[in-house]
């Protein structure tokens, strides 16, 4: 599915390892990447934020942050094993083989996933210290549901990354003719602090949808999942509330336009 495909980018990004990588060395830079994932499959997320470089600990701004991005997606790290590294005692990326359990938010279904990860081990303050990059430093899983004119449009989860915000999003064809969904005609995200976010029209299909982009006829019963982003800045740890508004979409037979507005709220963890 796209939806888990765009989910999980993060992972397989330039994760595969050279053909030239080095074995594993038995050393305290092997002991920390150990430490961290033991972390990760524990859960112990506040642990896992402890052993990052000063950098992302800042990004993320506090353990429960870091949580976050895992628990949004339901993550569970059933398995990892160290298979190469490149590098030396000064600085050096393992790579990881790991088996991760995930909600594939098209379907609301338990999947699983195989995938190669990336993990950087650097000396910072003569510490040695983890770099993980590449994710949001906040997110949060909802299920905000609205049906209109046949439409219904589910928000799955937000994504906050300091230059947008990430949605994914279901749409659903529950009338009797077709409907075209226009996104990025004219939607826009708002908080209840007086924020305005305005859609994110570019041709980059890493952060843009290119089917919604273009836009999508959805013939009666189909539906499609995939994700909206909005341009914003970082914003605070502060608890706002959510509403989005899609639009514009197009029934076939009717002489007009709507649009769909969603109240969001994030699903309890």
């Amino acid at each position: 599915m796209r939806a888990a495909a765009a989910l999980f980018a993060f992972v397989l990004a330039g994760a595969a390892p050279a053909a030239h990588v080095g074995p594993v060395p038995r050393n305290a830079q092997t002991a920390l990447i150990e430490k961290y994932i033991a972390a990760q499959r524990a859960a112990r997320y506040d642990v896992a934020y402890g052993l990052l470089v000063d950098s992302e600990r800042s990004y993320f701004g506090d353990p429960d942050s870091y949580r976050s991005v895992f628990d949004a997606d339901g993550i569970a790290l059933e398995s990892a094993r160290l298979i190469g590294t490149e590098g030396d005692d000064n600085g050096r990326v393992y790579f990881v083989r790991e088996r991760i359990a995930f909600v594939d938010h098209a379907t609301d279904a338990r999947r699983e996933l195989e995938a190669t990860v990336p993990l950087g081990v650097v000396r910072e303050h003569g510490v040695l210290h983890i770099k993980d990059p590449g994710k949001p430093y906040r997110a949060f899983a909802t299920a905000s549901t609205v049906d209109t004119s046949g439409l219904r449009i589910t928000v799955k989860k937000f994504e906050f990354f300091p230059d947008r915000i990430d949605l994914i999003v279901t749409f659903a064809n529950v009338g009797d003719n077709f409907v075209t969904i226009l996104p990025y005609g004219k939607s826009v995200l708002r908080d209840d602090q007086g924020g305005v976010y305005r859609i994110l029209a570019i041709k980059n299909w890493a952060i843009t949808d290119k089917r919604l982009f273009e836009g999508i006829p959805l013939a009666p019963n189909a539906q499609y999942t995939g994700w909206l982003a909005f341009s914003a800045t970082r914003l605070d740890s502060q608890k706002r509330a959510w509403s989005l508004t899609v639009a514009p979409a197009l029934r076939d037979g009717s002489d007009a336009p709507f649009d769909v507005t969603i109240p969001v709220v994030p699903r309890p963890n």
